[in-house]
């Protein structure tokens, strides 16, 4: 029974309005994730058909993410300030019905534009605010309605992560470490939580064939099967993982120094960041005749592209270039989260092992890429067991004892590099 609410029935009417909540909180999700493709699409691929482009130029590579850093330069004076930034990892804190648009307007041009973050962060926003408004409307008690502004922050990430089991771990965790939740607290938390991302992907199923609807897919297609464990993967699988994680953690420490040298000027660091951005994106294209897009965007979608690469010094160069442009959008104070960014770099950090390291397989490189990646994101070691064994495949079992070591090993880098992330971040925890 919930310590501090000492009535069942209150507790159950928590539960209750946990489930309500989840309703519209997914099809706010769902439509947040909808209007992002569609003006990605826009700028991407309709404007430049329009103009009779078979790719953009160069000039247009460099300017629509630095068009998107003034975008989020105009927000910082709005309401809210454009929300949180991203190197602060996934801030629980909920904004101000009034600062909510600008933090939308904020994701949208970061990520619609092609900036290098994803969609977590604005998501985990959208859905604490509407818990909040929740509770403000229902004049719940304190420790209630605190169950029910993080209810609907469960309910959204469900839109990105796959389903509520994925979304309740990953804000778990993060609460956990947050350290203002803890013990029965946190219990209390976390099964309204988990209830209204249950209800949350009842509605993601029932308006997934709706016109004008797009839902994030996680699975990776067509790996090559893998039917047992071998002695050599899980050799090979903890220099994987370090190099992964070193990868991911090198951003987030140069994106620090990007972001301390911007504190008096952040709309000019903005703009700057978006360019430098474009740039990288360009001469990775020049050199490895190769799409500029590969850079750009969060990558989560390009794995499939990453992995049928050939050229282990094309994957080389992808790898520098996607840490470099997403140390520039972490630092560079955009707005977007910075999951699925690290998740990218992972794969390609394991695609290229698979390609050069003598006898290992691609399926438990590229699970052990992306676990020590996802890991070493938010330093969260069971997030990215998961979110490697989610993007591999379900039906591939033998790969989670690989997940899961790498996962640790990720984490445990991150950690030695970076020091205990978060605690002094702005945003970063609850």
């Amino acid at each position: 029974m919930p310590e501090g609410d000492t009535s069942v029935k209150a507790y159950l009417r928590v539960i209750v309005i946990a489930a309500l909540l989840g309703v519209p909180a997914a099809l706010a999700a769902v439509a947040f994730t909808s209007l992002l493709h569609d003006v990605t699409h826009l700028v991407w691929e309709d404007l430049p058909d329009a103009a009779g482009w078979s790719e953009p130029p160069w000039w247009y590579v460099i300017s629509v993410p630095a068009l998107g850093g003034a975008i989020v330069a105009a927000t910082l004076r709005l309401p809210g300030h454009g929300g949180h930034g991203a190197l602060g990892g996934l801030s629980m804190e909920p904004l101000e019905p009034i600062g909510l648009p600008s933090a939308l307007a904020a994701a949208l041009a970061t990520l619609g534009l092609g900036l290098v973050l994803g969609p977590e962060g604005p998501l985990i926003a959208l859905g604490l605010t509407m818990g909040l408004v929740a509770a403000r409307w229902l004049r719940a008690a304190e420790q209630a309605g605190q169950a029910v502004v993080f209810a609907g922050a469960f309910a959204t990430i469900s839109t990105v992560f796959g389903g509520p089991l994925q979304a309740a771990l990953l804000l778990f965790e993060v609460l956990a470490r947050g350290g203002k939740l803890t013990g029965p607290q946190l219990w209390r938390v976390l099964i309204p939580g988990f209830v209204a991302a249950g209800t949350g992907a009842l509605v993601f199923t029932g308006v997934a064939d709706w016109p004008g609807v797009h839902e994030v897919e996680l699975a990776i297609p067509g790996l090559p099967p893998y039917p047992t464990v071998r002695i050599v993967d899980l050799a090979w699988c903890f220099p994987v993982a370090v190099a992964s994680a070193v990868a991911v953690a090198a951003s987030v420490r140069l994106a620090s120094g990007v972001s301390a040298r911007g504190v008096a000027h952040p709309e000019a660091l903005l703009v700057g960041a978006g360019l430098g951005v474009g740039i990288v994106a360009v001469i990775f294209g020049e050199i490895a005749d190769r799409p500029a897009e590969l850079v750009l965007f969060s990558g989560q979608s390009n794995v499939p592209a990453v992995i049928a690469e050939g050229s282990a010094g094309v994957l080389g160069l992808l790898i520098v270039s996607k840490v470099i442009a997403y140390a520039l959008s972490l630092g560079g104070g955009f707005r977007g989260g910075p999951v699925f960014p690290a998740i990218a770099i992972g794969a390609a950090v394991g695609v290229l092992a698979a390609e050069v390291l003598p006898g290992v397989e691609l399926t438990p490189a590229l699970t052990a890429g992306i676990a020590a990646g996802a890991a070493a994101s938010l330093q969260l070691p069971i997030f990215g067991a998961l979110m490697a064994s989610l993007l591999v495949g379900g039906g591939e079992s033998e790969t989670i004892p690989i997940a899961v070591l790498a996962s640790v090993v990720g984490w445990f880098t991150a950690v030695a590099i970076e020091g205990p992330a978060g605690e002094n971040a702005e945003g970063a925890h609850a």
